[in-house]
Protein backbone atom coordinates (compact mmCIF):
# COMPACT_ATOMS: atom_id res chain seq x y z
CA UNK A 1 0.00 0.00 0.00
CA UNK A 2 1.40 3.69 -1.18
CA UNK A 3 1.49 5.83 1.25
CA UNK A 4 1.23 9.62 0.75
CA UNK A 5 4.56 10.11 1.26
CA UNK A 6 5.66 7.72 -1.08
CA UNK A 7 3.42 9.26 -4.29
CA UNK A 8 4.56 12.64 -3.06
CA UNK A 9 8.54 12.23 -3.15
CA UNK A 10 7.76 10.92 -7.53
CA UNK A 11 4.64 13.72 -7.69
CA UNK A 12 7.22 16.82 -6.92
CA UNK A 13 9.42 15.16 -9.00
CA UNK A 14 7.25 14.76 -11.83
CA UNK A 15 6.06 18.78 -10.96
CA UNK A 16 9.90 19.52 -11.27
CA UNK A 17 10.26 18.30 -14.58
CA UNK A 18 7.18 19.96 -16.29
CA UNK A 19 8.46 23.02 -14.95
CA UNK A 20 12.12 23.24 -15.42
CA UNK A 21 11.80 25.67 -18.22
CA UNK A 22 9.36 27.90 -16.14
CA UNK A 23 9.38 30.41 -13.61
CA UNK A 24 7.15 28.57 -10.92
CA UNK A 25 7.01 27.62 -7.27
CA UNK A 26 6.43 24.48 -4.92
CA UNK A 27 4.27 25.07 -2.14
CA UNK A 28 3.54 21.75 0.13
CA UNK A 29 0.32 22.11 2.23
CA UNK A 30 -1.23 25.34 1.52
CA UNK A 31 -4.15 26.66 3.51
CA UNK A 32 -6.87 27.71 1.55
CA UNK A 33 -10.14 29.77 1.95
CA UNK A 34 -9.16 30.93 5.45
CA UNK A 35 -7.75 27.79 6.24
CA UNK A 36 -11.31 25.78 5.40
CA UNK A 37 -8.58 23.36 3.44
CA UNK A 38 -5.45 22.50 2.84
CA UNK A 39 -4.11 21.69 -0.20
CA UNK A 40 -1.14 18.96 -0.41
CA UNK A 41 0.94 20.75 -3.38
CA UNK A 42 0.21 24.36 -5.05
CA UNK A 43 2.06 25.36 -8.17
CA UNK A 44 2.08 28.80 -8.67
CA UNK A 45 3.44 29.20 -12.46
CA UNK A 46 1.09 31.94 -13.70
CA UNK A 47 -1.50 30.01 -12.90
CA UNK A 48 -2.54 28.53 -9.45
CA UNK A 49 -2.35 24.73 -9.37
CA UNK A 50 -3.90 22.24 -7.19
CA UNK A 51 -2.47 18.40 -6.23
CA UNK A 52 -4.43 16.38 -3.60
CA UNK A 53 -3.16 13.30 -3.06
CA UNK A 54 -5.42 10.26 -1.84
CA UNK A 55 -3.18 7.09 -0.95
CA UNK A 56 -4.71 4.00 -0.12
CA UNK A 57 -4.12 4.98 3.25
CA UNK A 58 -6.45 7.70 3.51
CA UNK A 59 -10.43 7.92 3.26
CA UNK A 60 -12.41 10.55 1.46
CA UNK A 61 -14.05 11.88 4.58
CA UNK A 62 -13.23 15.60 3.79
CA UNK A 63 -12.93 15.33 0.38
CA UNK A 64 -16.10 17.34 -0.16
CA UNK A 65 -14.83 20.26 1.73
CA UNK A 66 -11.80 20.10 0.11
CA UNK A 67 -13.51 20.20 -3.38
CA UNK A 68 -15.84 23.17 -2.59
CA UNK A 69 -12.37 25.19 -1.15
CA UNK A 70 -10.36 23.92 -4.20
CA UNK A 71 -12.81 24.90 -6.77
CA UNK A 72 -12.76 28.29 -5.49
CA UNK A 73 -9.02 28.88 -5.56
CA UNK A 74 -7.48 26.70 -7.90
CA UNK A 75 -7.29 27.30 -11.92
CA UNK A 76 -6.44 23.64 -12.49
CA UNK A 77 -6.88 20.98 -9.88
CA UNK A 78 -5.67 17.48 -9.85
CA UNK A 79 -5.86 14.14 -7.64
CA UNK A 80 -3.86 11.66 -7.00
CA UNK A 81 -4.70 8.38 -5.94
CA UNK A 82 -3.50 5.29 -5.12
CA UNK A 83 -5.08 1.98 -6.98
CA UNK A 84 -7.51 1.70 -3.69
CA UNK A 85 -9.53 4.74 -5.17
CA UNK A 86 -9.01 4.69 -8.88
CA UNK A 87 -12.51 2.96 -9.86
CA UNK A 88 -14.84 5.41 -7.93
CA UNK A 89 -12.70 8.69 -7.74
CA UNK A 90 -14.38 9.96 -10.95
CA UNK A 91 -17.67 9.91 -9.23
CA UNK A 92 -15.96 11.79 -6.37
CA UNK A 93 -14.52 14.73 -8.11
CA UNK A 94 -15.64 17.92 -10.59
CA UNK A 95 -15.42 16.93 -14.41
CA UNK A 96 -12.81 19.09 -14.65
CA UNK A 97 -10.35 17.93 -12.67
CA UNK A 98 -7.27 16.05 -13.23
CA UNK A 99 -7.00 12.36 -12.41
CA UNK A 100 -3.62 10.62 -12.10
CA UNK A 101 -2.80 7.30 -10.33
CA UNK A 102 -0.07 6.43 -8.22
CA UNK A 103 1.13 2.53 -8.98
CA UNK A 104 3.84 0.79 -7.01
CA UNK A 105 6.24 -0.96 -9.59
CA UNK A 106 9.18 -2.50 -7.48
CA UNK A 107 11.38 -0.24 -5.98
CA UNK A 108 9.75 2.91 -6.96
CA UNK A 109 6.35 5.06 -7.72
CA UNK A 110 5.27 5.64 -11.05
CA UNK A 111 2.34 8.04 -11.79
CA UNK A 112 0.00 7.64 -14.42
CA UNK A 113 -2.27 10.39 -15.96
CA UNK A 114 -6.05 9.09 -16.65
CA UNK A 115 -7.63 12.81 -17.21
CA UNK A 116 -5.84 16.08 -17.76
CA UNK A 117 -7.13 19.04 -15.43
CA UNK A 118 -9.27 21.32 -17.54
CA UNK A 119 -9.30 24.84 -16.77
CA UNK A 120 -11.65 25.95 -14.16
CA UNK A 121 -13.74 29.51 -15.22
CA UNK A 122 -15.35 29.86 -11.63
CA UNK A 123 -11.78 30.85 -9.55
CA UNK A 124 -13.51 33.23 -6.91
CA UNK A 125 -11.18 36.90 -6.48
CA UNK A 126 -12.33 36.86 -2.55
CA UNK A 127 -11.03 33.01 -1.79
CA UNK A 128 -8.24 33.71 -3.58
CA UNK A 129 -6.91 37.09 -2.28
CA UNK A 130 -7.06 35.23 1.31
CA UNK A 131 -4.06 33.76 0.57
CA UNK A 132 -1.73 36.81 -0.17
CA UNK A 133 -0.44 38.83 3.41
CA UNK A 134 -1.50 41.81 4.47
CA UNK A 135 1.56 43.79 3.18
CA UNK A 136 0.51 42.45 0.04
CA UNK A 137 -2.62 43.73 0.30
CA UNK A 138 -1.44 46.72 1.14
CA UNK A 139 0.98 46.98 -1.98
CA UNK A 140 -2.01 46.06 -4.43
CA UNK A 141 -4.38 48.97 -2.70
CA UNK A 142 -1.31 51.44 -3.13
CA UNK A 143 -0.54 50.68 -6.58
CA UNK A 144 -3.76 51.45 -7.51
CA UNK A 145 -3.58 54.99 -5.35
CA UNK A 146 -5.61 53.85 -2.87
CA UNK A 147 -5.29 55.56 0.63
CA UNK A 148 -6.10 55.84 4.29
CA UNK A 149 -4.87 51.97 4.54
CA UNK A 150 -2.39 52.15 7.56
CA UNK A 151 -5.27 51.05 10.52
CA UNK A 152 -6.68 48.65 8.64
CA UNK A 153 -6.48 44.98 9.17
CA UNK A 154 -6.45 42.42 6.88
CA UNK A 155 -9.90 41.34 6.52
CA UNK A 156 -10.49 44.81 5.63
CA UNK A 157 -7.85 45.56 2.96
CA UNK A 158 -9.03 42.74 1.14
CA UNK A 159 -12.80 44.05 1.52
CA UNK A 160 -11.48 47.63 0.22
CA UNK A 161 -9.79 45.19 -2.38
CA UNK A 162 -12.84 43.38 -3.61
CA UNK A 163 -14.61 46.51 -4.07
CA UNK A 164 -11.96 48.83 -5.76
CA UNK A 165 -10.66 46.04 -7.74
CA UNK A 166 -11.76 43.81 -10.92
CA UNK A 167 -11.94 40.59 -9.91
CA UNK A 168 -8.99 38.98 -12.66
CA UNK A 169 -6.68 41.72 -11.48
CA UNK A 170 -6.84 40.42 -7.81
CA UNK A 171 -6.62 36.95 -9.45
CA UNK A 172 -3.80 38.05 -11.52
CA UNK A 173 -2.21 39.96 -8.89
CA UNK A 174 -2.07 37.38 -5.91
CA UNK A 175 -0.27 34.74 -8.49
CA UNK A 176 2.35 36.96 -9.04
CA UNK A 177 2.79 38.14 -5.50
CA UNK A 178 2.91 33.88 -4.47
CA UNK A 179 5.15 32.88 -6.69
CA UNK A 180 8.19 35.75 -6.06
CA UNK A 181 7.04 35.65 -2.09
CA UNK A 182 9.98 35.64 0.10
CA UNK A 183 10.22 34.57 4.09
CA UNK A 184 7.56 31.76 2.90
CA UNK A 185 8.47 28.46 4.98
CA UNK A 186 11.51 27.06 2.95
CA UNK A 187 12.78 30.20 2.15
Amino acid sequence: MLKDKDIRVTLISEIAKLNQNNDYRLVEELAVCDGDARVDIAVINGKLCGYEIKSDRDTLERLSRQIDAYNKTFDYITIVVGEKYKENIIHEIPSWWGIQVALKDTNKVLIKSIRPAIINDEVDARSVIELLWKDEILKLLKSKGIKGLSNKNRRKLRDIAMEAIPPNEIIEYTREALKVRKGWRAD
